[in-house]
């Protein structure tokens, strides 16, 4: 089984008759990644309107809905349409922001009891998001970090219910930021901070008092292989789950095992996970902040010279031409911090 499969059994129970799960939590993650630009704005408007207009909108919203990773979303969406327990779910406040430097989107889901669950869209095809995720090891915040914190504050500062915050990969990462910089009086109706293989923190912001002070909320769920759950540092207990898939592919939730309400567990990281870790936390701790720095920016420069906007362009044969050529012109020692770079991940 999987989230579609959880969503055909429990798609006819209400919330009072299923409470929300960790599931529940994945599958609202993965609703930040739909291409919601002018159907949800701060007015609200039902899950089910949202699927029929996205369906309306099919063929105009083509190329976003037919990535490899929000068809499954968008598939996703449309069976839960058909639920008594998701389709009159609120969807409110959507964000979404694209810079050179920053990547961020958010996404307001309301429940009938008025609880809500603020879902942070993690890296899509932008190199701006992916560029954004290689800061985090020399720059904090990022500025999609700043502009989570900024969406909670602005939108519910004043809000009175129960409110879960969480998100998928990066966005996984801005859920627990925006939680730790939320204000006392914001942060006691927080009940929970989901990162679903979201990477983790520099081992300095850890130990921080506004970390420490959320650190019990927090609900890290990764996949027995995990690779972008396990980027920097991550103390904590962490819910490990099976996969149907091998190595990278499991960042995939879609691939996430489920049985009856809950996540097929494993016991313990693979070899390969904790490897993964271990050789990058080691990068982290060699290389200075200078140098971290200048290998990101290069990096920024390379893509931007190649003129690289998202992924699919390192596919064209002219662009990754360019993205060659431009690395052939840096400086020895820039080179060099690369080469350590793709070192570690290979």
């Amino acid at each position: 089984m999987n989230l579609l499969h959880y969503v055909k059994k429990y798609g006819n129970c209400s919330w009072e008759e299923k409470a929300f799960t960790d599931i529940d939590n994945v599958i609202f993650s993965q609703l930040s990644y739909l291409p919601l630009e002018g159907i949800v704005g701060t007015n609200s408007i039902l899950l089910k309107e949202v699927a029929r207009v996205l369906e309306m909108e099919e063929k105009a919203k083509a190329a976003a809905l037919n990535t490899w990773f929000s068809k499954k979303v968008y598939a996703l969406l449309k069976e839960m349409a058909k639920t008594r327990r998701y389709q009159n779910i609120l969807f409110s406040h959507y964000v979404k922001v694209i810079h050179h430097d920053c990547q961020f989107g958010a996404i307001t889901l309301t429940l009938p009891d008025k609880s809500i669950y603020v879902s942070y869209e993690g890296t899509d095809d932008a190199i701006s998001g992916w560029l954004e995720d290689a800061c985090m090891v020399y720059q904090f915040p990022v500025p999609a970090q700043e502009l989570a914190a900024q969406y909670l504050k602005k939108y519910f500062r004043f809000y009175h219910h129960t409110i879960r915050v969480g998100g998928h990969s990066k966005g996984g990462n801005l859920a627990v930021y925006a939680a730790m910089q939320a204000p006392f009086y914001l942060q006691k109706h927080i009940v929970a901070v989901y990162s679903n293989d979201g990477p983790g923190f520099t081992k300095r912001e850890t130990l921080t008092k506004k970390y420490q002070k959320i650190a019990k909320k927090i609900h890290k769920i990764v996949p027995q292989e995990s690779v972008v759950g396990m980027l920097l540092y991550h103390p904590g207990d962490l819910l490990i789950v099976k996969s149907k898939s091998k190595r990278f592919l499991q960042h995939d939730p879609f691939n996430w095992q489920v049985e009856d309400d809950h996540f097929v567990e494993e016991s313990s990281l693979s070899p390969y996970s904790k490897k993964v870790s271990k050789r990058v936390q080691q990068w982290v701790e060699k290389v200075n902040e200078e140098n971290k720095e200048r290998c990101v920016t290069s990096l920024f420069q390379v893509f931007d010279g190649a003129e690289v906007s998202n992924t699919h362009d390192l596919l064209h044969l002219q662009k990754s031409i360019r993205t060659v050529q431009e690395i052939h012109r840096m400086s020895a020692d820039t080179k060099k911090d690369l080469l350590d770079v793709f070192r570690a991940i290979v």
